[in-house]
């Protein structure tokens, strides 16, 4: 009975799935029920069956274990109750959140409808079959205005368009334009037969459907062509008022021959009155009413094609007028002709003429063989002297090739030397060559690159100089040396014989020897003359050129007669003459071949300006011009030297082309630096030349200032030693009126600066230290010492000229001398410098007195050794005012 009890309570039903949550609620109640039941009947039979003690533990462990289950499904009921609840929440909600949004929907499909009516365009939607979903009012409105029929969800796009074109003006060109984005928008522009302009702008949707608005665009193109009217008569007007203000003479022809339109300076080169020229006018019968126009109109009409597109042809009237005349036909028909004023070019080029000239007479004049080659390697230029030698007219050689002129032979020859050239290095070398088998010449040759402004190599120079004579004198030394030699062995095996005749002879090879290597000096000397070329300008030829200068100055000083008084200012004008065209050919020479570099270093702005003032406002003084300065006390970190040779350049620019009012040296300060601007009242620069008066060799006005013998170079050099400090140099003029140059220099780091020492009055070092002072003055040549010791005596000075260093080395005649001021020439006798003699009064003399060192040598490390010393330097040609400004400076400073 217990085993069928408890195989009934064992045998649960299997789950059932619910397929909703209401089904297993009644499954768990039906389950729950049952168990129930089991439940009672099994405690009834627990209760009925307690006697048998075999059996009632089994039937109470059982009864637990209903229990258990009973209580397990108890709470799968609770949970599935709840799960039951919370789906009815949700239905509940969706069902709010659908009807809600039901509503919106609604909403935005009503407000889009407002939308669409409230744009003053017409609007059409079209689904992606094309056919119409939706239009507003207006669209509406015009379709039925101009009997459009059309049905929602039934005419398509295509109908609407065919539809439509009934209303179209067909003469009146369409405009399509497509814009290029990510939703292609296409615009269409279409004018109707009422004349009323549309513009159909057409978008697709992200579906596939289409937006079609047509806009009213009718005002828009007619303010379009009321503008395009405007601007058309404002060009018009623009057109005539720039033909008016031309400085060309323009007339236009039409294809009749006939005068359509013509400016003011026509009629004034043709000297006709605007009242005796009409429109439409034939242009043939008004050139001929005067003689210049009938000048102009034969030399553009004669022995010219009609059908020829551009004919140009200058012509001179007889006012030695030069008139540029131009003809171009107009591919409509008619022909436009143009009249330019270039008598001031034909004269610029007829003075290039002359000047070539003169340049050509003076290298005709040269023994030497002198031509220019350009980069295609074919001659541009030959003197007399290579026409000569080649035997050839310079018309058979100027730009004819290298290889055509001297022949294979000898220009493969020269081959290696001028792709040497070419490549910017100058070549010297020596070549045999003939131009006939018994007339062998041997040629000492140079070439000098030519570069450009951007250092690119266009070309030579070739200088050949005939050095046969030389070398064959030098062979016949070597052969006699040869002999001599040859007749020493000889004798040498008898020198027991005839030793006496040994000795003479041995004399006699000396004597050659002697000769031989004196020759051979000369030979190296001709060699290096063209490398030595710039040494000997800036020292051999500046030494001379200083000694002149110091003897001038003095005779200047001296009671002389007018007549005489007269020479020596012609003499003295000569000697700057000669000295501002040595100068500046050595300066541009060296900047050429960059042999200059700035020294920087820190200084006072003030001290430089003084000093160019005090060199300057005598020269303006003598020339009755006002000299002005205005400076400031700042320190600027620049190139003293440098500097001062840009600033006196200008400044003589300045004192050249200014003939009344003044000059003015002024200093401003900037945010970027220090100003320095150089500003005078002279003759000014046309502003088509303002680019031009820094290149070499270029003068302003240069006929009408003859007396003026400068090359054209001051400006060069200016430009040029900017350039290699890192400077801008700006200009301004106007013509007539004057020109202001300026620079601007960067400000020196005043961080840990010594302080400036107070200058003494200038009254103070100009007059009282002059008078008395005691000077050496230490220099090789004997009449730099006498115009020295002239000038400084003139000062009031006690000179002291010494020219050996063996004068120096006496202790007691430094001693008893006791200079105040020691001038010392760089360059002296036997290699020796005037640092060797500096350094000898430095053993004898405690303190050493301030020293003056006078040199020729530019460069900059003879600048940056005398500068390490201590010492002042003044170059050769030295200006006695500059001298006297160094002078009293070192004498006031002691």
């Amino acid at each position: 009975m217990s085993k069928l009890v408890n195989a009934d309570v064992t045998s649960t039903p299997p789950p059932i799935e619910a397929e909703n949550p209401s089904d297993e609620l009644e499954r768990l109640r039906y389950e729950n029920e049952k168990l129930k039941k089991i439940n009672k009947v099994l405690m009834r039979r627990v209760e009925m069956g307690w006697g048998n003690h075999s059996d009632a533990y089994q039937s109470f462990e059982d009864a637990a274990m209903l229990a258990d289950k009973v209580k397990e499904r108890t709470y799968r009921l609770q949970q599935t109750l709840h799960r039951l609840e919370e789906s009815n929440k949700e239905l509940e909600q969706a069902r709010y959140e659908t009807e809600k949004s039901q509503i919106q929907a609604e909403q935005d499909r009503q407000r889009l409808r407002d939308a669409i009516e409230s744009i003053s365009d017409a609007f059409a939607l079209f689904d992606a079959d094309r056919k119409m979903v939706m239009v507003n009012s207006r669209c509406a409105d015009f379709w039925r205005q101009h009997n459009i029929h059309f049905e929602l969800g039934i005419t398509t796009f295509q109908e609407i368009t065919a539809a439509s074109l009934v209303v179209v003006d067909k003469d009146a060109k369409a405009q399509k334009k497509v814009s290029v984005h990510h939703e292609p928008i296409t615009q269409t522009i279409f004018k109707l037969r009422d004349g009323t302009w549309i513009q159909m702008q057409e978008r697709l949707t992200h579906d596939g459907g289409l937006v079609v608005v047509y806009t009213d665009i009718t005002s828009i193109k007619l303010a379009e062509e009321l503008r395009y009217e405007t601007a058309m008569t404002e060009q018009a007007e623009l057109l005539k008022a720039t033909l008016e203000n031309m400085s060309q003479g323009v007339v236009l022809i039409n294809a009749n021959g006939e005068l359509e339109t013509w400016n003011q300076q026509f009629l004034t080169f043709i000297g006709l009155p605007d009242s005796k020229v009409t429109r439409g006018e034939d242009f043939a019968a008004l050139m001929s009413q005067t003689p210049a126009a009938q000048t102009l109109y034969r030399a553009l009409t004669l022995d010219q094609a009609h059908d020829t597109p551009f004919v140009e042809v200058e012509t001179v009237l007889a006012d030695d007028l030069v008139l540029l005349n131009r003809r171009s036909l107009i591919s409509s028909g008619g022909m436009l002709f143009t009249f330019a004023d270039i008598t001031e070019r034909s004269r610029s080029q007829q003075a290039l003429k002359e000047s070539e000239q003169r340049i050509r007479l003076i290298t005709d004049a040269m023994p030497a063989l002198i031509s220019y080659v350009n980069k295609d390697h074919c001659y541009e230029f030959v003197n007399r002297e290579f026409e000569k030698w080649f035997n050839r007219s310079r018309k058979d050689i100027i730009n004819h090739h290298l290889s055509d002129v001297l022949g294979e032979k000898e220009y493969n020859t020269l081959s290696i030397h001028i792709a040497r050239a070419m490549l910017g290095q100058a070549v010297n070398f020596e070549i045999e060559h003939s131009r006939d088998p018994d007339n062998v010449r041997i040629s000492n040759k140079t070439y000098i690159p030519h570069f450009d402004e951007q250092r690119n190599v266009i070309g030579f120079f070739a200088l050949e100089q005939d050095v046969t004579e030389q070398r064959r004198t030098a062979r016949a030394l070597k052969h006699a040396y040869d002999y001599m030699e040859q007749r020493v062995n000889q004798r040498t095996k008898k020198i027991s014989e005839i030793n006496l005749q040994l000795r003479n002879e041995i004399e006699d090879r000396q004597l050659a020897e002697v000769k031989l290597l004196e020759a051979k000096r000369e030979a190296d000397k001709a060699n290096e003359s063209k490398s030595r070329f710039l040494a000997a300008t800036s020292h051999d030829l500046l030494q001379p050129m200083n000694s002149a200068r110091l003897f001038a100055d003095a005779l200047n000083d001296l009671s002389l007669s007018d007549e005489a008084q007269k020479l020596m200012t012609s003499l003295s004008y000569s000697l700057e003459n000669l000295e501002s065209l040595i100068s500046a050919l050595v300066d541009i020479s060296k900047l050429e071949a960059g042999l200059i570099e700035p020294v920087l270093d820190d200084f006072e702005i003030d001290d430089l300006i003084s000093n160019m003032a005090a060199e300057f406002a005598p020269q303006a003084k003598s020339k009755g011009l006002k000299f002005k300065v205005k400076t400031t006390q700042k320190l600027v970190h620049s190139d003293n030297y440098l500097l001062a040779r840009i600033l006196r350049n200008l400044l003589s620019n300045a004192l050249r082309y200014t003939n009344e009012g003044g000059i003015l040296l002024g200093v401003r300060r900037r945010k970027q630096g220090v100003q320095i601007q150089v500003i005078d009242t002279g003759i000014g620069i046309p502003h088509d030349k303002l680019s031009e008066i820094f290149r070499e060799f270029n003068r302003l006005d240069a006929k009408k200032r003859r007396h003026d013998k400068g090359l054209g170079l001051g400006l060069a050099i200016v430009e040029r030693l900017a350039s290699v400090m890192g400077l801008a140099i700006s200009v301004r003029s106007v013509e007539g009126r004057g020109s202001s140059f300026s620079l601007t220099l960067p400000y020196a780091d005043t961080t840990n600066q010594p302080a400036k020492p107070t200058p003494a009055p200038l009254i103070d070092r100009f007059n009282d230290k002059l008078e008395g002072a005691r000077i050496l003055l230490i220099d090789n040549d004997e009449e730099i010492c006498k115009g020295m010791e002239t000038v400084l005596g003139s000062w009031h000075c006690n000179v002291t000229s010494v020219q050996t260093l063996e004068e120096l080395n006496d202790p007691e005649f430094l001693a008893e001398l006791d200079p105040q001021l020691i001038i010392a020439d760089y360059h002296l006798d036997d290699g020796d410098t005037g640092f060797d003699a500096l350094a000898i009064t430095r053993e004898h003399l405690q303190p050493h007195p301030p020293v003056i060192m006078i040199t020729a040598n530019y460069t900059n490390e003879l600048r940056q050794q005398v500068r390490e010393q201590g010492y002042s330097l003044l170059n050769k040609p030295v200006k006695p005012h500059k001298m006297k400004l160094a002078l009293s400076n070192l004498l006031s400073n002691q």
